[in-house]
């Protein structure tokens, strides 16, 4: 007997220039939104591409979870939740980056 596997789609508007981010807990967890969107901003003025941009976004991740004295995503949950908990949560991290671009440019 095979597991029962369940899909669910969404379907979300983008517009060229727009990135799409897709990860883990790993990467929510020990990164907050505006971390993520620094990195992607100097990536893109760097001119790097997506899968640099996912690699640079994965290494500061790695290193805020092993970070004990940050605050992290986690920690203000945890914080939130009545535990004291300080730093970054070690689990895995998986990153995607999508630059949308138009199809003239594809």
């Amino acid at each position: 007997m095979f597991p029962k596997f369940f899909t669910t789609v969404f379907t979300v508007p983008v517009a060229p220039g727009d990135v799409i981010i897709a990860g883990t807990d790993g990467l929510f967890d020990n990164l907050y939104n505006n971390e993520i969107t620094a990195v992607v901003v100097q990536a893109i003025r760097a001119g790097l591409g997506p899968q640099v941009t996912a690699q640079k976004i994965a290494a500061l991740a790695r290193q805020r979870a092993q970070d004990r004295d940050r605050q992290t995503p986690f920690s203000t949950a945890a914080q939130d939740a009545g535990f004291r908990y300080y730093g970054g949560k070690l689990d895995d991290i998986t990153v995607v980056v999508s630059y949308v671009t138009s199809s003239n440019d594809a």
